[in-house]
């Protein structure tokens, strides 16, 4: 196998690896959106000690999506031929 054939198929590798990651990441947030929403409401109605907890929870996922998309972009990078 030539050296080009096995970058191609690295890449490739990390490729499908990157839209696996997004594609998870995006179910994520979509959870983390009702995480927030439900705090929001909770503060909004007077339960603001518990709603606080909820926001809390939905800006820590909405990092940890963020870095792990970030994380995976770079390595997909990284594999660029």
């Amino acid at each position: 196998m030539s050296p080009l054939k096995t970058e191609k198929k690295e890449y490739n590798i990390a490729k499908q690896e990157y839209y696996a990651i997004t594609k998870r990441n995006k179910k994520i947030a979509t959870a983390d959106m009702l995480v927030l929403g439900t705090g929001l409401l909770l503060k909004f109605f007077n339960q603001a000690e518990i709603g606080k907890h909820f926001m809390w929870l939905g800006f820590i996922i909405m990092v940890y999506v963020f870095g792990t998309n970030m994380m995976a972009r770079n390595e997909l990078r990284k594999q660029q031929p």
